[in-house]
């Protein structure tokens, strides 16, 4: 168990990292549906 730190400043740096990596999936989902478009059509 990590003595740094709070349970609830740990789960804050888990939440943000979960919106960090979903905010970049989504990005890159966005960006493969674009290309697949493009080069589809």
């Amino acid at each position: 168990m990590s003595e740094n730190g709070w349970p609830g400043q740990q789960a804050r740096l888990w939440i943000s990292w979960l919106v960090v990596a979903a905010l970049l999936g989504y990005g890159v989902a966005q960006t493969v549906i674009t290309a697949a478009k493009l080069f589809t059509h």
